[in-house]
């Protein structure tokens, strides 16, 4: 009989929380594992389960914000389906998912729960308030997991200074990509995939593939660019994403006089394309549990620009792959990009080193034989 795992997790879209979760699914030997999803219905993320012949189970008052009644009916669904169905280990991701599985596998009597912590909702951005909330709910649902898995290094010793813990101990497992989708690009069929979106043959290209919401800087990625611009006239911003920011930074890049700039792309089904006519891939994140759009950028041999932040600084090595600056500092951001756009042998250099340290440690297929290997020693079929 197949071994059954039910995921977690919280908003249908694809995300980097989103696309770790449908790759440890799908990475799963399916001659061995039944794996499924629970989550709210409605998005991109559902489709890709959906479409690789995946469970999925809708929970519809699985949502972001915090909402009481929302998150009761949600804990209430999930662990009747926990009573319902059977299943050998619940895997819950992200900060709400994360309480509200564990919470209702708790109610369930369901003791084999991995977490896998993705970030942490207590970032400074938050309310001191909130952040306290925040760090109380994490701490007890440490209590309701038999392991815990951390993308990055960062984020282990982040909980480690505020005691999350749980009694089964932790894995540093960090997040994988799909190595056969994001492959370096010839210069020639760079030119042409720039043509798609209007841009001229030879014209510094920077871009940032990531949500249109709060925290991934995006108002300080076009601070930064202006400067950019005053120094390489020339030089073209792309914005891949979707979200509810874009009509209010689509005005921000005017004020700025930006027009013919920036491109925005909208949501993309598939982002190699865009990452492929960059020059240098950046993510200005106020928090970041790893940055797996860095991680593709430097798969494709793009250098890369980012905060140190979170994760980030695991994924990249500073000076080597790409450049790290400080979150919010639209001047130490315009410096960095002006210098690997300024200096081809240096983003080429980094570009190969990305794309080795990506190679090296951060495949799909590796992550999944590591969280499989946390299920069956869960299960005890294999010595920890």
């Amino acid at each position: 009989m197949k071994k059954r795992v039910l995921h977690i997790h919280t908003l249908p879209v694809v995300s980097g929380s989103g696309l770790n979760t449908f790759l440890s699914m799908r990475g799963l030997d399916p001659a061995r594992w039944e794996a499924v999803l629970a989550c709210a219905p409605g998005g991109r993320l559902e489709d890709l389960v959906r479409e690789a012949g995946l469970g999925f189970v809708p929970v519809p008052d699985l949502v972001q914000p915090v909402d009481p009644l929302r998150d009761v009916r949600a804990v209430l669904t999930l662990a009747a389906h926990l009573r319902r169905e059977r299943y050998d280990v619940v895997h819950t991701h992200n900060s709400k998912a994360g309480f509200v599985g564990r919470l209702a596998a708790r109610l369930a009597g369901f003791p084999r729960v991995v977490h896998t912590v993705h970030g942490f909702a207590f970032h400074d951005s938050e309310p001191a308030h909130r952040r306290a909330l925040f760090r109380a709910l994490e701490r007890r649902a440490a209590r309701w997991c038999a392991r815990m898995i951390f993308i990055s290094r960062p984020l282990m010793d982040w909980a480690a200074r505020e005691n999350i813990a749980c009694p089964g101990g932790h894995a540093l497992i960090p997040s994988g990509i799909e190595l056969e989708r994001f492959r370096p690009v010839a210069p020639g069929e760079r030119e042409r995939l720039r043509a798609r979106w209007g841009i001229a043959p030879g014209a510094p290209v920077a871009g940032i593939v990531a949500k249109l919401w709060e925290g991934k800087g995006h108002d300080t990625l076009l601070d930064a660019f202006a400067a950019v611009r005053r120094e390489l006239p020339g030089a073209v911003l792309m914005v891949v994403g979707e979200g509810h920011l874009r009509p209010g930074l689509e005005a921000r890049a005017a004020a700025l006089g930006l027009d013919g700039a920036v491109v925005f792309t909208g949501f993309l089904d598939d982002v190699t394309p865009a990452v492929g006519a960059m020059d240098v891939s950046v993510l200005p994140s106020l928090f970041e549990g790893l940055g797996r759009v860095l991680l593709e950028a430097m798969a494709m041999g793009l250098p890369v620009v980012a905060s140190r932040v979170g994760g980030i600084p695991d994924a990249v090595a500073d000076g080597q792959t790409g450049l790290l600056v400080p979150p919010g500092d639209a001047g130490a951001l315009a410096s960095a990009l002006l210098a690997v756009l300024g200096d081809p042998a240096l983003a080429a250099r980094m570009g190969a080193a990305g794309r080795a340290r990506v190679d090296e440690r951060f495949g799909a297929r590796a992550m999944a034989a590591s969280i499989e290997r946390e299920y069956l020693t869960l299960l005890g079929e294999v010595q920890a």
